[in-house]
């Protein structure tokens, strides 16, 4: 968490673009929570004409609120457009400072520190290391809030809509918080060795690199191709371990949320037929059930993003 808290630090650096984002975030998930409800009017709306006997559908209450959805739609589209691009010059504005410091920092180090630390590890840390930090200003710093933000919102409008339905649609949630935070820490444990086996391939490709004509002089081009094969495998291992815990989790995650969704297609049908709800309504938690699996699914990104920035 300490380094997470630096990372952020630095973050604040440039507050003005962060703050943009956040804007941009707000404006997109505000247009994001209020197409459904839209959706679930025209439906109802429809119906209700239907229902009525009438042979058509007037197409000026058609045409209102396909211009009201089309109208959020595109509002959501250039603010999450802005907050794309400013989360992204964010991260290369903070991994450029972070660099920059790295380097100025090793310039600046005794003899003694060269000793300890080789060309190659050094390397690793400010390439790679980085490039994980970036992926977590983006990711975690600018979109973390929104999705737990919108996880909250939709989770209370579908409760504050009908209790029973939301309680079914978000019951899947605490057996994902708790399956989370047992696969972070798993793939905190796992970036770390990442990062050790590429600090320690990066050293022995310099020092080839470095020291090609010795290697040449002494014929060990086999020796230290073996050498760099069997680091290199390792890593490929860690990385696929990795990979496939991530897998795991989103598929867990999104089996969860499907079998929520399964269990408000059967209570939610139940009650329109029973007239207890209009098929509007039941439309509208569809659709929120929809964007409730947005955070669901990024949620072993950020997961992800998180564990190798820390």
């Amino acid at each position: 968490m300490q380094h997470i808290l630096r990372i952020i630090g630095i973050a604040l650096h440039y507050k003005s673009r962060l703050i943009a984002a956040y804007l941009c975030t707000a404006g997109a998930l505000v247009a994001y929570v209020f197409l459904p409800y839209f959706f679930g009017e025209a439906i109802d709306d429809i119906a209700s004409h239907l229902r009525a006997g009438e042979g058509s559908v007037p197409s000026s209450a058609i045409l209102t609120s396909v211009a009201i959805i089309m109208a959020l739609g595109v509002i959501r589209g250039v603010l999450s457009y802005g907050q794309t691009y400013l989360g992204e010059s964010l991260s290369q504005y903070v991994s450029y400072e972070i660099r920059n410091s790295f380097y100025d920092h090793v310039q600046h180090q005794s003899f003694a520190f060269h000793d300890r630390y080789h060309t190659g590890n050094l390397m690793s840390r400010a390439i790679t290391d980085v490039e994980n930090i970036r992926m977590f200003i983006n990711m975690g710093l600018v979109r973390g809030p929104y999705f737990a933000v919108l996880f909250v919102v939709v989770g209370g409008i579908l409760i504050y809509s009908d209790w029973k339905l939301g309680l079914l649609s978000v019951s899947f949630m605490p057996v994902v918080a708790f399956y989370t935070s047992s696969v972070r820490l798993k793939m905190r444990a796992l970036w770390l060795q990442v990062q050790e086996k590429m600090a320690e391939l990066s050293t022995i490709l310099q020092e080839n690199f470095s020291g090609m004509r010795v290697v040449k002089a002494f014929a060990s081009e086999d020796h230290e191709e073996s050498r760099f094969d069997a680091k290199s495998s390792e890593v490929a291992d860690i990385y696929i371990k990795a990979e496939r815990l991530r897998a795991s989790s989103t598929s867990f995650m999104l089996f969860t949320f499907l079998i929520a969704i399964g269990l408000i297609l059967w209570y939610g049908g139940y009650m329109v037929i029973n007239g207890h709800m209009s098929p509007g309504e039941l439309a509208q938690f569809i659709f929120y059930l929809q964007i409730l699996a947005m955070p669901v699914r990024m949620s072993g990104w950020l997961v992800n993003s998180y564990a190798r920035a820390a």
